[in-house]
């Protein structure tokens, strides 16, 4: 069952990725969310309490610096530097779990090395 939750979220995030580039009305960017969502709180292997730490962890941490983008860019668009702004909640949400993803795989690949 965890690689088929795996396996659907990775088709999401594909399909989700070519919806969001290609279309640009609003909601287009919901296969990619849903996508990483599933990622990010599927099962792994090998699931103990370093493994949670390191998600939990890794998802504070991508809390953090994707509101402090979001706060950056808004300021840097109100100032006229940059021509967009990461205002929508689904953007800022996608922002969130695609890092925290990446932290985390890149962390547990890390600690096993």
């Amino acid at each position: 069952m965890t690689k088929i939750i795996k396996l659907a979220s990775v088709v999401l995030v594909t399909v989700g990725t070519i919806v969001l580039f290609s279309d640009p009305r609003a909601g287009a960017e919901l296969p990619l969310l849903i996508g990483l969502f599933m990622g990010y709180v599927s099962r792994d292997k090998m699931e103990d309490e370093r493994a949670l730490h390191l998600k939990t962890s890794s998802a504070y941490v991508s809390l953090v610096v994707g509101y402090s983008l979001k706060l950056l860019t808004s300021n840097l668009y109100d100032h006229k530097i940059i021509s967009f702004q990461l205002s929508e909640i689904n953007h800022f949400l996608i922002l969130v779990f695609a890092m925290a993803i990446i932290l985390y795989y890149s962390r547990v690949y890390l600690s096993t090395k």
